[in-house]
């Protein structure tokens, strides 16, 4: 069915897709952990998400703006990702009413995902962010860089050090 399709292994640390850059694929996860980001001004990543295992990653519609990514993915540890053109995958959801549930499924968790994201930002506060991060992603924070994670919870590296030595002494 997906014969336009590919595989494609990825080494950690390497790009998978680019912001501001001509983008047109759906990327499905199938192993590995990636981070999506954006660069600030001084050039510096800020992480806005994180996906582990397997898992769609945000579909081609809502992370790109006239053909181009909105963010960066990049592999934190080797990955795999089945590609798959955008317009191929619309054709096929189109036709084929399973695929276009799951594609539904997709987005209303993407949704979901991003208000339950804000709302932590909104009510919680850093060591509640990182107790959370610690139950969500619970094997990634001795796998993945220390920066990426403070990046993705709002604070800075040595707060996030500071917040880390805190929680150990309770």
């Amino acid at each position: 069915m997906f014969a336009s399709g590919s595989m494609e292994k990825v080494k950690k640390n390497e790009i998978v897709f680019q912001e501001n850059r001509f983008e047109a694929f759906e990327y499905f996860q199938l192993e590995g952990v990636s981070h999506r980001y954006n660069l600030d001004e001084d050039m510096q990543a800020l992480t806005t998400g994180i996906y582990q295992g397997e898992t769609v990653i945000t579909p081609h519609f809502a992370r790109t703006t006239n053909g181009q990514s909105i963010f960066t993915l990049q592999a934190l540890m080797d990955s795999v990702y089945l590609k798959i053109p955008a317009g191929l995958f619309r054709e096929i959801s189109d036709q084929n009413q399973q695929i276009r549930m799951f594609g539904r499924a997709v987005i209303e968790k993407e949704f979901i995902r991003s208000l339950n994201f804000e709302i932590l930002f909104r009510a919680f506060n850093a060591k509640d962010r990182l107790i959370w991060f610690r139950t969500k992603y619970s094997s990634l924070e001795n796998l993945i860089p220390h920066t990426i994670i403070a990046s993705f919870l709002g604070i800075t590296p040595v707060s996030f050090s500071r917040l880390r030595n805190d929680l150990a002494r309770k």
